[in-house]
């Protein structure tokens, strides 16, 4: 099982900058408007569909790439290179600044799941070019749906990792109740790796990548979320699991982040489907035990 108790240093936070000053700007403009202005509709958040932000920036300094290694459990797998899962740290400024150009409250966002394809390494100490774009709006039941695409690249090459974040903003109103879609039968798990966390890993994930949401470090506002508790960012859960994994790594993944991972958690186990489907895919998920039996906080595949 991976336990990783390692300090992170409170100076990575100097490297945070571009996401705290996008966080202020969130802030400051949910301060000033209600979750849905008067103009925005499902129907009428179309228009931003398309929209792009591109960015040249340096490479992510040597000493918080080595620590982010670290925490993730990962010490000597990226000789060189970054962990395409460190994409959180240098896109969601760039997620930021497009998502205010909507017309919803950004302080109410829901992660919901993470996709990526890794076309090639991304080296650690070039500068990196990255897009960032509105996918896709679709209407659903009582939200609006947003897909983000990022590409992350270096010159030359811009595409080496196509990540795309699948967010739900909810509306206002009353909401239908869900309806439990049909689900195939479970494969045959193998638990592939284990890992755990204290009380104290939002806060060091949220030094290394800028994902200073209260509900991940500030136990008060934390208490008063609906999670009841501080909680993992997803992507910290989906780093701890990839790297649980072991060195094989993955070219591409799919995951959904169904129940927040919570802080301190008991070990939680990494399960891989034990054989693979015609495509190559195997399902992947992190699962707990709870009062009910296994609680599945993340979902998905990945070949």
């Amino acid at each position: 099982m991976t336990v990783i108790s390692t300090g992170v240093p409170y100076g990575l936070l100097r490297h945070q900058g571009p996401m705290l000053k996008t966080s202020a700007r969130i802030l400051l403009q949910a301060a000033g408007r209600s979750i849905l202005t008067p103009r925005a509709s499902a129907a009428s958040a179309q228009a931003p569909v398309g929209m792009t932000i591109r960015r040249t920036i340096a490479a992510p300094p040597a000493r918080l790439v080595e620590q982010y290694i670290r925490w993730c459990g990962a010490a000597g797998r990226y000789e060189g290179e970054l962990p395409p899962h460190m994409v959180s740290q240098w896109s969601l400024p760039l997620v930021g600044e497009l998502l205010m150009q909507l017309p919803y409250r950004l302080t109410g966002v829901i992660n919901q799941g993470v996709s990526m394809t890794v076309h090639g390494p991304l080296p650690c100490d070039t500068a990196l070019t990255l897009s960032a774009s509105i996918e896709s709006m679709e209407p659903a039941a009582g939200r609006v749906r947003v897909v983000v695409a990022i590409f992350t690249g270096v010159p030359g090459q811009a595409r080496l990792v196509e990540t795309r974040l699948h967010m739900s903003f909810l509306l206002p109103g009353k909401r239908p109740p869900k309806t439990a879609a049909p689900r195939p039968p479970d494969p045959a798990w193998h638990t592939a790796g284990q890992w755990r966390t204290d009380v104290s890993d939002g806060l060091r994930f949220a030094l290394l990548t800028g994902d200073f949401n209260p509900i991940h470090w500030c136990g008060p506002l934390a208490r008063r979320s609906v999670f009841g508790g501080k909680v993992l960012q997803g992507f910290g859960s989906l780093a701890r699991s990839i790297e649980a994994l072991g060195s094989g790594g993955f070219r591409e993944l799919d995951v959904r982040f169904l129940r927040p991972v919570p802080l301190p958690c008991p070990p939680l186990s990494v399960q891989l489907a034990s054989e693979a489907d015609a495509d190559g895919w195997r399902a992947l998920r992190l699962a707990g035990d709870g009062d009910g039996g296994t609680v599945v906080h993340l979902a998905g595949r990945l070949r």
